[in-house]
């Protein structure tokens, strides 16, 4: 290109420059917008990130209940029984197994057991406590304690007794065991609890020589949970959740416990640091059953839920361990969505 032609070019977008400055806002006066604009494209990646999150969050951690390993005598193992039955989204079932490492080959049962009800009406996952104990019927084996339905027929068997009892269909759940929800609790470097009453440990006593817990033998002290708030490490939070004989309402007060840890569980995943280190050890700890529904899926439904508040609730239970008739309304309040309602009005079940 020749110096004439080259000069020409230069002539003309000074020209264009020049007649299109006086429209050109001032740089220092862009500044402020340009900050605001910024804040606001942060808000908005903060709150995709936060609705993804508590997702996960709901997801992950309603699934990651723990085991209360049962000391009565083994069942025989036999093949399931039962399909799942048609799904209702509002409700998943999520069991805790006693199935140990050191343990294969034993019974395993479903010891700690939780109905997760959705609200979307006021945007609440509730969670329902299933006593171990509580009597139900099994199919071809009679009356039975509810643990026992995993042994006869696995998650599939648990969930259609339970949802037949309930009267609520059940879309899903998962079913982890004891190693993996320690593994959990360690990844997001242990919860705060806060124990309300002296609690002694029957599984673990403290090691004299090292100062450190130890399964209990016989001379040694029991670990003691007194009352008070404090951070437990994951091997703490499980021991001091599967603790019930030391408790004024045993079994009962053992749920309270177990719903607390869950709280407390999705209270830390809340933050995405802790989030990101738990999913890696939740996948190889979770078995989930959500039939064509996949766990994105499922994080989808829950998106807009509160992860941090997850009231517990308890069924009506007579003293023989056989639910009062009709779960005193409970039961309606699940089909009907008006659990909010039920809870208003029951807040004796309430936790």
């Amino acid at each position: 290109m020749n110096d004439a032609v080259t000069s020409s070019l230069t002539d003309a977008l000074t020209d264009a420059f020049a007649r299109h400055e006086d429209d050109v806002p001032d740089a220092m006066a862009l500044r402020p917008a340009i900050a605001a604009g910024a804040s606001k494209r942060r808000a908005r990646r903060r709150r995709r990130w936060a609705v993804s999150s508590g997702a996960l969050v709901l997801a992950l951690a309603a699934s990651l209940v723990f085991t209360l390993r049962d000391p009565s005598p083994p069942a025989p193992q036999v093949e399931s029984l039962v399909d799942a039955g048609t799904p209702d989204i509002s409700n998943f079932l999520l069991l805790g197994t006693d199935r140990r490492p050191q343990s294969a080959g034993d019974t395993v049962r479903a010891d700690a057991i939780l109905l997760l009800h959705v609200d979307p009406d006021t945007r609440t996952v509730y969670q329902l406590s299933i006593p171990r104990d509580l009597v139900v019927d099994v199919p071809n084996f009679g009356r039975q304690q509810a643990n026992n339905a995993y042994v006869f027929g696995g998650y599939e068997l648990t969930a259609r007794i339970l949802g037949d009892l309930l009267g609520v269909g059940i879309a899903g759940g998962a079913v982890v065991d004891f190693d993996g929800m320690q593994r959990v609790t360690d990844a997001v470097g242990g919860v705060d609890l806060c124990v309300d009453q002296r609690t002694v440990s029957i599984h673990l006593g403290v090691d004299d020589a090292t100062g450190r817990a130890a399964p209990l033998h016989p001379g040694m002290r029991p670990v003691v949970y007194e009352p008070g708030c404090r951070h437990f490490a994951g091997w703490e939070a499980l021991d001091f959740v599967r603790q019930r004989q030391s408790l004024t309402n045993g079994g009962d007060d053992r749920d309270t416990h177990l719903r607390q840890l869950l709280s407390a569980l999705a209270r830390k995943l809340g933050d995405p640091v802790k989030l990101a280190k738990a999913m890696p050890v939740a996948g190889g700890a979770l078995d989930l059953h959500l039939g064509d529904m996949s766990l994105p899926t499922l994080a989808g439904m829950l998106a807009r839920y509160d992860a941090a508040h997850v009231p517990g609730l308890k069924l009506p239970l007579r003293a023989d361990r056989t639910i009062v008739p009709g779960g005193d309304g409970l039961f309606a309040a699940l089909r009907n969505g008006t659990v909010p309602e039920w809870a208003a009005a029951h807040p004796q079940f309430v936790s």
